[in-house]
């Protein structure tokens, strides 16, 4: 009897852990794991927000840039893309730029890397 009861009490046990992180139903508007994911999904983009405000822009580009685009281009802030063939030698492209531990670092990653380290 007393077998029966513990099993009962793991399989109640696994039941809640199914139904908090396997939701077959959806998760609905009302639902507390909609408000969990929500203020998770938030709190990430704010954090990435203000880091990339304090992020310095790149020196030596024209007015309206946004960077300097591999091949030479510039990428403007109305999201064309502009030739600067007078440029494009004189400095580098800012994409796919090997980038050294914690710098420009996202909120998750540098989170993760605390908890490695």
């Amino acid at each position: 009897e007393a077998t029966v009861k513990r099993l009962a009490a793991e399989a109640e046990m696994q039941q809640k852990m199914w139904d908090l992180f396997v939701p077959e139903g959806g998760i609905r508007f009302g639902d507390r794991r909609f408000w969990v994911l929500l203020s998770i999904v938030l709190g990430l983009h704010a954090a990435n927000m203000y880091k990339d405000s304090r992020k310095p822009r790149d020196l030596g580009l024209p007015e309206g840039a946004v960077r300097r685009l591999p091949d030479g281009g510039l990428l403007l802030a109305d999201g064309s893309i502009a030739k600067n063939a007078e440029a494009a030698p004189a400095a580098q492209h800012t994409l796919h730029r090997v980038r050294e531990a914690g710098e420009d670092d996202t909120a998750l990653g540098s989170a993760l890397r605390k908890m490695k380290d």
